[in-house]
């Protein structure tokens, strides 16, 4: 569960956050709506670490989690997405969700030359999790369609 409790995020004088919490449930997808200029997109930059609160906490797992920087939270299972989804519109579902991790094993030219059982083995888990991702967005039906063939939810779904 992420927990935001009392969060406040200030620009000198403008109160952008003022007081805001919630809760939100492990697996759910949640939204938040609100007029433009309410601070919908502030708050979000301050739980992914973009952001650092002027005051208040942010716990995730019962973990405080407060002015985390972003590739931290990342490691933890936490990532910020955006309004326009990206995709690699060439690319099959799945394939879009096993390019996501960095580092991985075939970036190299050592590893890509000599170290092939390694990165075959990395394959292997990085489909089973891309596999696992879709099946849970339940758009695993979908996993060897091109992305760029995916309707506007969907992609958001991908993203």
């Amino acid at each position: 569960m992420i927990a935001v409790e009392s969060l406040h995020r200030h620009f000198g004088g403008f109160r952008a956050v003022d007081g805001a919490s919630l809760r939100i449930r492990d697996g759910s997808i949640t939204g938040l709506i609100g007029p433009n200029g309410a601070g919908k997109t502030t708050l979000f930059n301050v739980i992914a670490g973009v952001l650092k609160p002027t005051s208040g906490k942010v716990t995730m797992a019962g973990e405080d989690i407060t002015g985390l920087p972003p590739h931290e939270l990342f490691h933890k299972g936490l990532l910020r997405t955006f309004q326009i989804a990206h995709e690699f519109s060439s690319m099959t579902v799945r394939e879009n969700l096993m390019v996501v991790p960095g580092h991985q094993a075939g970036e190299t030219l050592w590893n890509a030359w000599f170290r092939r059982a390694l990165i075959a083995q990395e394959e292997v888990a990085l489909r089973k999790k891309a596999d696992d991702v879709l099946e849970f967005l339940t758009i695993d039906h979908l996993k060897d369609e091109k992305a760029g063939n995916l309707s506007g939810g969907q992609k958001k779904l991908l993203e």
